[in-house]
């Protein structure tokens, strides 16, 4: 690495600034990319040094319970380029949420339902976030993604991403192996909003015509109204996956009174099922664990109520999982990354 860049480079780094949980853990090497050289050059040194290699975006979906003892690379390649009428290539270091106010500003549809949703556009095919109906893997073309392995760039169809729900091959790869560059988009020029979620429904039921920005500004409303900002308490929003169960499942759990809610998938072959009415009717809303908590508002969500270490949290999510296991036969699965 030259000597410009390596004095970028950070030193037994502090971590509360570049994850929404804002956790009191350090980094052995930190550095911020800028661009692909500076990327490739991020690499080379953690190779050479033997480094465990871990690559951040927005840190909004990443609990760490230990110092990590690697080089963390936090990507901030910017650009949005148009391609034609309705596709969009876009660097892994955009904020995501100010690309879907891009998209409607610029006339291209599909992604308001995804507003307000935290992080950069790199994470976003790792994560294959989603919201409110709509899953990011719906307008996804291409990936493109540095293989570290065969230190090259290689380019992913959607077909190759083989995404799930919150999940992808990117995700199940080895920890550093690929590192997300640009994703390219293929959206709408048609306004056709999507209302499948309960209560986007309700809200426009007694409406007019429905447009994408009216569901952006709702979306954006419902989210602030259940999540905190985590500017002011440190999350990483919804903590686990919501469970999918076979019918069968659901069966058992509703035959003892738990009126679970439930949508099915799969032609309803398999249903998945609310983590968050699991938690609330366990009774999680609101407690804590010391300096860790569960946020009043919503059970899926562990906040950092100051000065928490990753391992007050790691524990509080612990005890959680275990009390809806007991209580329903349902083991909770992470949706954030845990390091």
């Amino acid at each position: 690495m030259s000597a410009m860049r390596l004095a970028k480079l950070l030193e037994n780094a502090p971590l509360e600034g570049h994850t929404t949980f804002g956790v009191q853990q350090r980094a052995r090497y930190l550095i911020e990319v800028n661009d692909l050289p500076e990327l490739y050059e991020a690499v080379e040194f953690a190779r050479d040094n033997h480094l465990e290699l871990l690559v951040l975006g927005g840190g909004s979906n990443v609990l760490f319970v230990r110092d990590f003892p690697g080089l963390i690379v936090i990507i901030k390649l910017a650009g949005i380029v148009r391609e034609g009428a309705n596709k969009l290539c876009v660097a892994a270091g955009e904020n995501w949420h100010d690309l879907v106010e891009w998209t409607l500003a610029n006339h291209l549809y599909g992604l308001e339902n995804l507003a307000l949703i935290p992080g950069t556009v790199g994470a976003a095919p790792i994560q294959n976030i989603g919201a409110y109906g709509v899953e990011v893997e719906q307008f996804v073309t291409r990936v493109r993604a540095f293989d570290t392995h065969l230190a090259e760039a290689v380019d992913f169809e959607r077909s190759d991403c083989d995404f799930a729900y919150r999940d992808s091959l990117f995700k199940r790869a080895p920890r550093g192996r690929y590192i997300v560059l640009e994703v390219e988009f293929e959206l709408s020029a048609v306004d056709s909003p999507v209302l499948t979620y309960a209560p986007l429904a309700e809200r426009f039921a007694a409406d007019g015509p429905v447009t994408a920005e009216k569901v952006f500004d709702a979306v954006c409303e419902i989210r602030r109204s259940k999540l905190p900002d985590p500017k002011l308490i440190g999350n990483a929003g919804s903590f686990f996956k919501n469970p999918v169960v076979s019918a069968g499942k659901l069966d058992q759990i509703r035959a003892q009174n738990f009126e679970v809610p439930a949508f099915p998938i799969d032609e309803g072959d398999f249903y998945k099922l609310s983590a968050a009415w699991l938690l609330d009717a366990a009774g999680w809303k609101g407690r804590t664990r010391g300096v860790a908590g569960v946020y009043e508002n919503h059970a899926l969500v562990l906040v950092n109520l100051g000065g928490a270490t990753g391992e007050d949290l790691f524990l509080l999510a612990q005890e959680m999982s275990s009390s809806i296991l007991q209580r329903f036969g349902l083991a909770l699965q992470p949706e954030v990354l845990i390091v």
